[in-house]
C-alpha cells in the first residue's frame, strides 16, 4: 500500500494504492479520501505496474506527495 497526501487542503486528505499481483488477480486498488474505492483488472503484471507508475505521477502533478512517514504495507493473506 502507497499512501499519497495533499497538504493543502485542511484538514489534511490522503489516497492509497494497493497493486494486488496474485497470479489470478492482477489488481490495481485507489482507495480515496471519501473512503469510497475504485478497482481495474489487468492481465498482466507489468500493465499493473504502468498504472501504478502514472497513476502516481497523476497525483504528483496534482499536488499530491507521497506521505513522508507512511511505510509499505504488506497484505496478509487469510
Amino acid at each position: 500500500m502507497l499512501w499519497f497526501c495533499n497538504r493543502v487542503t485542511a484538514p489534511p486528505r490522503f489516497v492509497g494504492i494497493h497493486c494486488d499481483q496474485r497470479p489470478d488477480a492482477y489488481q490495481l486498488v485507489v482507495l480515496y479520501p471519501d473512503g469510497s474505492e475504485e478497482a481495474e483488472r489487468f492481465e498482466d503484471p507489468t500493465e499493473l505496474l504502468d498504472a501504478a507508475k502514472k497513476l502516481g505521477k497523476d497525483l504528483s502533478s496534482l499536488g499530491w506527495e507521497p506521505c513522508p512517514t507512511a511505510s509499505t504495507v504488506t497484505r496478509r493473506e487469510s
